[in-house]
């Protein structure tokens, strides 16, 4: 079932003319658009290759930013902050990833220090609905022993997330209030995505918060069992952001990259995630094989920010010590909503 629809589009003229106006530190070119035409604007544009960023692979596979005059040239990320930072500095005109610790601390001391914002977000590049993407997940031989079968079990226990500070940590607390607990009634500790199964199957953690595909993986190994699912509805933890000179400078390349995003989002949100050609498309780009995504909880994409998401994590983020500014951040001044 489609649960949103983009409706962004009619508005985005007036958008963007108010606009006027850890990580692979050795980026490398993924695609470009191929069309030979010089009237195209080349607009670089980091991502992390999982399936999440779908929206920007149909983008430059079906031609919808080409359509819009951008060739959108796709520069590779492991993840983490340094997005963020190559977007700041102007090394990508427009970046991808997740909205967390780093995103608010830039723009809280920016704010502080009366600077301008230096990035500024434009469109979500996923929101979450059960199930969701990244659940809550045990060992499968442990859940199957009735050792812990419920979120109420991982009580005193020791539970993982991929990084402090990212949304995955939020979503942990979302996790544990369904059971009635908190993040004060866990040993919260970090692994890597990857290695959450092998961490679970040799006990050294009890929980995870394990990121698709590699749950449907797991789950295929008969390494892990996912315990809950169902503890988001709507929450936004990641974004597509651009620098904001880069914007002002180039507001027609602006204009037609947001434009092709949100065409994409649309064929996306449209049955595009039951299409096979689409997801040959996202396998091509990531290396999940189709019949993982045709399994995987996949992601969802309305074209419009929720702020009320975002300040929620922020609350969060500042109950764990984690945020580096006093306040509440002014969204509006840096997140498009209209």
């Amino acid at each position: 079932m489609k649960r949103v629809l983009v409706g962004a589009l009619g508005a985005l003229a007036l958008v963007l003319a108010a606009c006027g106006n850890d990580d692979d530190n050795g980026a490398n070119d993924d695609t470009a658009a191929d069309t030979g035409s010089a009237e195209l604007e080349r607009v670089t544009v980091g991502h992390i290759p999982i399936f999440i960023s779908a929206p920007l692979i149909v983008g430059v596979e079906e031609g919808h930013f080409e359509d819009e005059g951008v060739e959108v040239n796709l520069e590779r990320l492991a993840g983490g902050a340094d997005m963020l930072v190559q977007t700041a500095a102007g090394n990508f005109d427009i970046g991808s990833g997740g909205v967390g610790v780093a995103l608010f601390n830039l723009v809280g001391e920016a704010e502080s220090a009366g600077q301008e914002i230096p990035i500024e977000v434009v469109a979500p590049l996923h929101e979450e609905y059960p199930p969701a993407t990244t659940p809550l997940a045990v060992s499968r031989e442990r859940y199957e022993s009735g050792e812990i079968t419920s979120v109420e079990d991982l009580e005193g226990m020791t539970v993982s997330i991929n990084a402090r500070g990212a949304a995955t940590e939020y979503w942990l607390e979302l996790a544990l209030n369904s059971g009635g607990l908190t993040m004060d009634d866990i040993e919260l500790t970090t692994v890597n995505f990857p290695e959450v199964a092998t961490a679970l199957e040799n006990e050294s953690i009890d929980g995870a918060m394990l990121g698709e595909p590699l749950a449907t993986l797991g789950q295929d190994q008969d390494m892990v069992t996912i315990l809950t699912d169902d503890f988001v509805d709507g929450e936004q933890p990641t974004a597509v952001y651009w620098n904001r000179s880069w914007a002002e400078d180039n507001p027609e390349s602006a204009e037609g990259f947001l434009r092709g995003y949100l065409r994409a989002v649309e064929r996306l949100e449209d049955g595009g995630w039951e299409d096979d050609a689409i997801l040959e498309m996202i396998e091509a780009h990531t290396d999940v094989p189709v019949d993982v995504l045709e399994r995987a909880s996949r992601p969802y994409n309305s074209g419009t920010l929720d702020l009320e998401s975002f300040r929620a994590q922020e609350a969060f983020f500042r109950g764990q010590d984690l945020l580096t500014y006093d306040g509440e951040l002014d969204f509006e001044g840096f997140m498009r909503t209209e």
